[in-house]
C-alpha cells in the first residue's frame, strides 16, 4: 500500500516561490543564522508596515522594499 501526501492548498505560483527564494536568501546573507532570518521574515516592521515575508511574497516592488530595510539595517550594524 502507498500512502501519498495530500496538498490542502494549491502550490505557490512561480514568482512568488521564486520572491520568497530572494527575500530568504538576502536575510540569510545579513542575519547569517536560522533564528535570525525567522524572527525578522516574520516580525511586523513598521518601516514596511507589514510582515517582510508576506510583503516580498505579494510583488516584485514588496520585495525591493523588504531587501532596501535589509540593506538600511546593515548600514547601521
Amino acid at each position: 500500500m502507498v500512502f501519498h501526501k495530500r496538498r490542502r492548498s494549491p502550490p505557490m505560483p512561480a514568482e512568488q516561490s521564486r520572491r520568497q527564494s530572494d527575500v530568504v536568501q538576502s536575510a540569510w546573507r545579513h542575519f547569517r543564522g536560522a533564528e535570525g532570518v525567522i524572527a525578522f521574515l516574520n516580525t511586523r516592521h513598521d518601516a514596511l508596515d507589514a510582515l517582510p515575508l508576506h510583503l516580498a511574497i505579494e510583488s516584485d516592488e514588496g520585495l525591493e522594499r523588504v531587501e532596501r530595510l535589509l540593506r538600511q539595517m546593515s548600514l547601521k550594524a
